[in-house]
């Protein structure tokens, strides 16, 4: 039996606005291009370039609401673009998918301010014309001004958000899953037929949040269901992800909780009749490297040069559903937020609850806290990935960039060699639906064992 290690997945973490991820002031470094991202020339290349570097897929985080908590107004967001302007990331895809050949693409979608029967067709048909390349993170979502923006007056509680978000996924996969046999289509035009009699029927769904008859308006896709991502870590969210997630992303960086996060998770879905090894995982990560150390530390220092706190503060108060402008550096911050309730407390067993101070300690540098890094020459960053990849048990990355183009740049150029030499990078264009890439069986289908194929 050899010892050598399995390839990891990569892939890229964006997002259609200015300021987007960890550090959304660095957008006004001078090197940055985050200022077209109304271009599509400027996706084209990004897409290319992961696409050339044999990436799994390009990743789309995506809100539907302004970050007005800080100083409760949007007056700094819009000042410092975080996460604005926010654009339609549906509208992105198609074209990009048309510019590549083999690259998958993730787009966020939320089961809180969609309705499933039109998100299912919009999923059903990207799936089609991209053959299979795309996948779906799903998002219950954490912003009170997107609950404003869809005519509530408050945004929906945690607990809420998670039953919603169940039964709109029993309603998707009774739409792509179920609403169409496998041997539906016939499209003779020899016996001037497309589908058979009595294999597309109506779903006739009635529940608490959701009324929708059927059947689906697209025949069944390359994938039928998009790959399924999900990125909650509360306890609610980890029980989402054992019902639902074929892959989990993780804002987590310490390995051992990393670990012991996962092993909640893969117990929770062993529970479910899911095998052992279903649910896949992926961390963000920042990546600074150049060709000595020296070098990749003058990178960092510059990166600092044109990083500011408050941007941060601003991104974190819309994450939290928290002002910081509001608390003392010794003050605790309240746990009873409706937002990202994670961001608030310390983590490991302990999980106190941070003080103003600790968090704007943690922002005082150009990555967060609680950012995962890996930094130095690309064989000091290969070796960081490998040792951090043996202590969580993660099977891969999602490269999250400081610098746009500049990270995915150095990413491709100088650390992919370097993993590839390590067995940790699968160095081959990658073919087929994303699924099939992700799945070790090289399946298109949601397996027997997943809740969505109970529907089937």
């Amino acid at each position: 039996m050899s010892d050598s290690p399995s390839p990891l997945l990569f892939s890229l973490y964006e997002q259609a606005s200015v300021g987007c991820g960890g550090a959304p002031s660095l957008w006004t470094h001078p090197l940055d291009d985050r200022l077209t991202v109304n271009s599509l020339d400027r996706w084209r290349n990004v897409a290319i370039t992961a696409e050339q570097a044999n990436l799994d897929a390009l990743f789309f985080a995506d809100v539907l609401g302004l970050y007005d908590v800080y100083g409760g107004a949007v007056d700094a967001a819009l000042g410092w673009a975080v996460e604005a302007p926010a654009n339609d990331p549906f509208m992105y895809v198609p074209a990009l998918a048309a510019l590549t050949e083999r690259l998958a693409f993730v787009i966020t979608a939320s089961t809180t301010y969609e309705h499933p029967f039109s998100l299912a067709r919009r999923f059903g048909t990207l799936d089609h014309l991209s053959g299979g390349r795309i996948g779906w993170n799903i998002v219950t979502s954490y912003l009170s001004s997107a609950a404003r923006n869809f005519g509530l007056d408050e945004m929906l509680k945690h607990a809420d958000r998670y039953a919603r978000g169940d039964e709109f996924m029993e309603v998707v996969y009774k739409l792509l899953e179920g609403s169409w046999a496998g041997d539906a289509v016939i499209g003779s035009k020899e016996y001037t037929i497309y589908a058979r009699p009595g294999a597309v029927h109506p779903i006739h769904h009635e529940g608490e949040h959701f009324r929708v008859d059927g059947p689906s308006l697209t025949s069944p896709s390359p994938q039928r269901t998009p790959t399924l991502f999900q990125a909650g870590w509360s306890p609610r969210g980890r029980e989402f992800a054992a019902q639902h997630a074929e892959v989990i992303l993780l804002p987590k960086k310490d390995p051992q909780e990393i670990a012991a996060g996962l092993a909640d998770i893969n117990q929770r879905a062993l529970d479910r009749g899911r095998p052992a090894g279903e649910v896949r995982s992926m961390a963000l990560a920042r990546i600074i490297t150049a060709p000595t150390a020296s070098q990749a530390q003058a990178k960092y220092e510059d990166l600092q040069r044109n990083y500011h706190l408050e941007a941060q503060l601003v991104s974190y108060a819309g994450d939290t559903g928290i002002d910081l402008d509001k608390y003392a550096d010794n003050e605790p911050l309240t746990t009873s937020t409706n937002g990202l309730s994670s961001y608030v407390v310390t983590g490991g067993p302990q999980d106190q609850p941070l003080t103003a101070g600790d968090v704007r300690r943690k922002f005082s540098q150009v990555t967060r806290g609680t950012d995962l890094l890996f930094i130095g020459t690309p064989d000091d960053v290969a070796n960081q990935i490998q040792e951090h990849s043996a202590a969580s048990g993660l099977d891969g990355y999602m490269i999250n960039p400081l610098i746009s183009p500049g990270t995915l740049d150095d990413f491709a150029e100088l650390v992919v060699p370097q993993l590839v030499k390590r067995g940790l990078y699968d160095p081959e264009p990658k073919t087929g639906t994303l699924r099939s890439r992700l799945r070790r069986d090289g399946a298109d289908l949601l397996p027997p064992t997943s809740h969505g194929a109970s529907f089937r």
